[in-house]
């Protein structure tokens, strides 16, 4: 009795110095991302204090600023985006989000319903999102999928990605080298801003009818939205479905996505319809970072107008005097500071 009693303490001794050892070793291999870690700091959020979250690709994680939102309207959000995310990845960060939150409120960025996303050639984006996630069923239904589609990536490296950055080693000054944990907490809630960007103009005829047929849908990336919508209905949370302000859409685009959120009984918001850029007032000659994307400028500018159409139209909570959420005040000082 008294050897299977040591030979247990060891083994759980092991356990704990290997994991302690595997840990350390991870954060300083991991390059730093800052996709990543806006994904992880998410689990920090306090239990169903999140008013608002934001899903999707890159325009909306550049574009759409918490912090603004909350200085001006006082409700809370998230955005849990990364580029060129795939629509599997945002269906599984949308169902375990709702494992953390209850939102008023689901914002959901759907132009990547046209792309057809290719598992082999984009392991870098999916590991932006993926390497930031907990290990979940969510995660493991999409890497299941990523691994089924090509052998070379494996559920190894995605569940412990120090199986994948392990030869980085090679690379590492190990005199100088500091470990580079996951964010555990962001005062920027999930966005990562551009700053700067060339003089642009808009495309001539932008966003006017012409005889282009309607474009196709990509299959498997319609049904992936389609179950992240029903995610949402299951727990009775509105969806509104967003196009961000971009330069590389068109008329016909806008439209199918229009008739997919009738079909889907949600909300659709357009901001590169004419009337709304006429209230955005958006300059691209200075509030874009290229034609897919805003700089910091153009998504401050962006965030005072969306922040209020979404309290105007959802009726969203005001906390900014509430004592329970006394350290967005200080997030925001935070966000101020930095972007001055």
């Amino acid at each position: 009795m008294k050897g299977c009693f040591r030979i247990v303490t060891r083994c759980i001794a092991f356990f704990i110095v290997f994991s302690i050892i595997f840990s350390n070793t991870s954060d300083y291999l991991r390059r730093p991302d800052d996709e990543s870690d806006e994904i992880h700091a998410f689990y920090n959020e306090p239990k169903d204090s999140i008013d608002v979250l934001f899903m999707g690709s890159s325009p909306i994680l550049r574009g759409v600023s918490p912090m603004v939102m909350w200085d001006q309207e006082g409700f809370t959000s998230y955005v849990r985006a990364s580029a060129l995310q795939a629509p599997s990845v945002t269906y599984g960060l949308m169902g375990e989000s709702l494992e953390y939150q209850k939102p008023e409120l689901v914002v959901l960025l759907c132009d990547n319903i046209f792309l057809d996303f290719d598992y082999v050639e984009r392991e870098g984006d999916l590991r932006r999102a993926l390497d930031g996630m907990k290990i979940s069923k969510y995660k493991f239904e999409i890497v299941n999928e990523i691994t089924s589609a090509d052998d070379r990536q494996t559920l190894l490296s995605y569940m412990f990605p120090l199986f994948r950055y392990h030869e980085r080693w090679k690379e590492v000054d190990w005199a100088e080298a500091e470990p580079a944990p996951l964010m555990e907490h962001s005062f920027k809630k999930g966005n990562v801003f551009l700053r700067g960007g060339e003089p642009l103009e808009y495309p001539e005829n932008f966003m006017m009818p012409s005889d282009e047929a309607s474009p196709a849908f990509n299959e498997s990336a319609k049904s992936y939205i389609e179950k992240t919508i029903q995610l949402c209905k299951e727990k009775d949370i509105p969806v509104l479905m967003l196009h961000m302000p971009k330069m590389l859409w068109s008329y016909e685009q806008s439209s199918a996505m229009e008739d997919f959120a009738k079909e889907m009984g949600v909300d659709y918001l357009d901001c590169d319809r004419q009337e709304v850029r006429d209230m955005l007032n958006l300059d691209p000659a200075v509030d874009y970072y290229d034609q897919g994307h805003m700089n910091l400028g153009g998504s401050i500018k962006f965030s005072q107008w969306f922040g209020a159409y979404l309290d105007n139209t959802y009726d969203l909570p005001d906390h900014r005097n509430e004592e329970a959420y006394k350290s967005w005040k200080e997030d925001y000082k935070a966000y101020a500071d930095k972007t001055k």
